[in-house]
């Protein structure tokens, strides 16, 4: 169940125009009080210097106050508020992929497999050429559902994800992208091999590579695809580099287009603390670099 957080009920955003009228009121007010009271506190002729500087020190100390109240907390709480909205997605999101992932390979799967394994062995034991041959197309499709409904499972949840980590999971993504397309996908996790990551961190790398993968296969034309994992420290650098037809600048300069898939890979990045870039340049491919902060993590 997806647990949504409510919203506080931000006035200032709600009445806009109150809250300026606040904020003018205070400029207003606190002016017209400095200037009553200075000539009481200085010198018969004072500088302007003197005079401009008391009157900014004063509106300054007022207006902080109020416009952090009005404006920055407001902002900050919403900003939270957001980011743990997002955060709960999508864990519920991976959640129900794990859980329809599990169904898929020990439910249906292992059905296809039985139906599969029966069909293969009723084949020799009949006597009439024209059964055998049906039963042997209906071995051929059951096997065929059977691969389909595995790669469905992969793409939902990979086993090996919550299993072995990042870098097999990559690893799998990556051989079934070259067995399924004709495109050459060349991967370089060395820098995951046999390590662990927190899951939050794995979790956003395989959806970003997922998805840029997705995004070449459905729209690149591409020929040939580079995908690399690297160290940078306490951080991931990720970077999916295709040889396609590009992205049109229309889409890139959209912070939040009709594609879904961009604006997703984004959101994972920057919920972790990194950032996500996207260059793209027509006929000469597309670029997608994404830097995740890690934090210590074991070896």
């Amino acid at each position: 169940m997806t647990v949504i957080a409510a919203a506080p009920d931000f006035r200032g955003w709600r009445y806009p125009a109150v809250v300026w009228l606040v904020v003018l009121g205070s400029v207003f007010i606190t002016e017209g009080i400095t200037h009553m009271v200075m000539p009481r506190i200085l010198p018969a002729e004072p500088s302007r210097l003197l005079d401009a500087g008391l009157d900014a020190v004063v509106l300054t100390v007022v207006l902080a106050p109020l416009l952090w109240c009005v404006l920055v907390r407001p902002l900050r709480e919403a900003a939270r508020v957001r980011a743990s909205f997002l955060s709960d997605l999508f864990a519920s999101i991976e959640a129900d992929r794990r859980r329809v992932a599990h169904d898929l390979h020990d439910g249906v799967g292992q059905s296809l497999t039985m139906l599969v394994s029966g069909l293969k062995s009723a084949e020799p034991a009949l006597a009439d050429a024209d059964a055998a041959r049906r039963v042997r197309e209906l071995r051929e499709l059951a096997g065929a559902a059977l691969g389909d409904v595995k790669r469905l499972a992969l793409g939902l949840r990979p086993s090996l994800l919550d299993d072995l980590g990042l870098s097999p999971a990559l690893d799998r993504m990556s051989a079934d992208v070259r067995e399924n397309e004709r495109i050459a996908v060349e991967l370089d996790a060395t820098a995951v091999a046999g390590r662990r990551l927190p899951g939050p961190v794995e979790t956003a790398v395989f959806r970003i590579v997922q998805e840029a993968l997705a995004n070449v296969v459905r729209h690149a034309r591409a020929t040939r695809v580079a995908v690399a994992v690297r160290d940078g420290g306490r951080r991931l650098i990720v970077e999916v580099a295709d040889d396609g037809i590009g992205i049109p600048a229309a889409v890139l300069r959209n912070r939040n287009p009709g594609h879904l898939g961009l604006t997703g890979m984004r959101e994972r990045a920057t919920l972790l603390g990194g950032d996500l870039t996207i260059a793209s340049t027509p006929d000469k491919g597309t670029r997608v670099r994404a830097t995740i902060p890690i934090g210590e993590t074991g070896p």
